[in-house]
């Protein structure tokens, strides 16, 4: 499993990389808003990762951003988000990531992270931990909120839903040394199985944008869960993910702020 998904990443970021920063008129169009972006790239990405996977893996079924459950499987399948922070790709900031995740019984038993522009590939098994490049990973030691770095991402603004994460956003940057905002959570996700960031926030997100890295998260020693009432971080669409330390302080101050 982990030599073919490997070798999948490479060859879809291989191909992200033809694309990054050469994209021409009419390769980049709006999905549901000038937020909300989608290049030819995104498309020829995921076929390529769909092509691989389907060969390596028939009896697995395929879900994905752009084509979404294109087949159900027995019992197994494949998220795949082909290109997590298109508006960055599309801009020319290096803060893009395939995402790959395999679900079996609603459990995510493997994960995969690849942002080819740094040439980073974070990757993770149930009960074998968490690598970048092969190299283990572990999260924060941070235990003072004061003290720590926080990520968060507006997915909920770009989808015009409310409540939205701003009053979070303005209830926690008092409270914490920064917040960071790359355009992508599965880079934000891997950033804290890497100790970069403490905690990752976010409000309607996607299975595909949270599956892979919520299992490197927990495989490099953190926590992932939802918050307000969200039990499910995969499909809740509210997530919280933490090097475990700071959870449950910074799970309040975040319901906190929804509440006022």
């Amino acid at each position: 499993m982990k030599t073919v998904l490997l070798s999948i990443a490479r060859d879809a970021g291989a191909l992200m990389l033809r694309y990054f920063g050469h994209l021409r008129e009419g390769q980049v169009k709006m999905k549901t808003s000038t937020k909300d972006l989608v290049t030819v790239a995104d498309g020829e990405v995921e076929s390529l990762v769909f092509e691989r996977l389907r060969a390596a893996f028939p009896d697995h079924g395929l879900y994905g951003e752009e084509s979404g459950e294109v087949e159900k499987g027995h019992g197994a399948r494949f998220i795949v988000d082909p290109i997590d922070g298109t508006v960055n790709f599309a801009h020319g900031l290096q803060h893009f990531a395939l995402s790959i995740a395999r679900e079996e019984s609603g459990a995510i038993t493997h994960g995969l992270i690849y942002l080819p522009a740094l040439d980073e590939l974070f990757y993770a098994e149930r009960g074998r931990g968490a690598t970048l490049n092969e190299r283990p990973i572990r999260v924060s030691p941070q235990a003072n909120v004061a003290d720590s770095v926080v990520a968060t991402g507006f997915a909920c603004v770009r989808a015009g839903l409310k409540p939205d994460g701003l009053p979070i956003f303005n209830h926690l940057m008092y409270r914490i040394r920064d917040l960071r905002r790359l355009g992508a959570a599965t880079v934000d996700l891997a950033y804290v199985a890497r100790g970069i960031f403490d905690a990752f926030y976010e409000m309607e997100l996607s299975p595909w944008d949270v599956a892979a890295g919520l299992l490197i998260v927990e495989e490099a020693g953190g926590r992932v869960t939802g918050f307000a009432g969200a039990d499910d971080p995969v499909y809740g669409r509210k997530i919280l993910a933490t090097n475990g330390r700071l959870h449950e302080t910074l799970r309040r101050l975040i319901e906190e702020a929804i509440k006022s």
